[in-house]
């Protein structure tokens, strides 16, 4: 059970404020403005995130099947993370492609 320790808390959202100028801004909590990523930045490391869980679930997968693991719950874990985040990066993909064609009925 030593990698329910390892696991990170989750963190709260901040939600940006939005600017007049073309920069992307968020405001912290020491009203201090710093740039934030761009959206597409944030989608594409959140992909690249979700792909490297699915390599770590097939590598531990591949390990269980030669007798290299010791705990049968470790590979539990990183199946289940795996399969987790996958499925919440399918939804994101349907609510991402579901306002697209909202926006794209809309008539000017």
């Amino acid at each position: 059970m030593s990698d329910l320790k390892s696991l990170e808390p989750l963190k709260p959202i901040e939600a940006p404020s939005f600017s007049t100028d073309a920069a992307y801004v968020v405001k912290k909590k020491d009203n201090k403005r710093h740039a934030a990523q761009p959206f597409s930045d944030v989608l594409k490391n959140s992909m690249k995130k979700v792909n490297d869980l699915q390599i770590e679930s097939d590598e531990m997968t591949k390990r269980l099947s030669l007798g290299e693991v010791e705990d049968i719950s470790d590979v539990s874990i990183a199946v289940e993370k795996a399969e987790l985040a996958l499925r919440l990066m399918v939804q994101i993909r349907d609510k991402l492609f579901d306002a697209y064609q909202q926006i794209a009925r809309m008539s000017v």
